[in-house]
């Protein structure tokens, strides 16, 4: 599946998703970042069917408003 890029709170963030035997892998990468955030979405109820991309999008999404914000920049 290819990537995914979306902007949230000013911060930009790319998705990359891998399939496993028990579901699908996110790795959520801030802009600038050097490590991601890793989600596992187990198979099973919460995906459409007919659009198992825009899931987990939808997903990734809900779940960096809970991601912790990368810290300030001192100047």
């Amino acid at each position: 599946m290819d990537p995914h890029s979306f902007e949230h709170d000013g911060i930009l963030y790319e998705v990359r998703f891998e399939r496993t035997p028990e579901g699908w892998l996110a790795r959520i990468r801030p802009e600038g970042a050097a490590e991601a955030h890793l989600l596992a979405f187990p198979e099973g109820p919460g995906f459409d069917p007919e659009d198992v991309r825009g899931s987990l999008i939808a997903g990734c999404r809900a779940a960096v408003e809970r991601l912790p914000q990368r810290p300030p920049t001192r100047h």
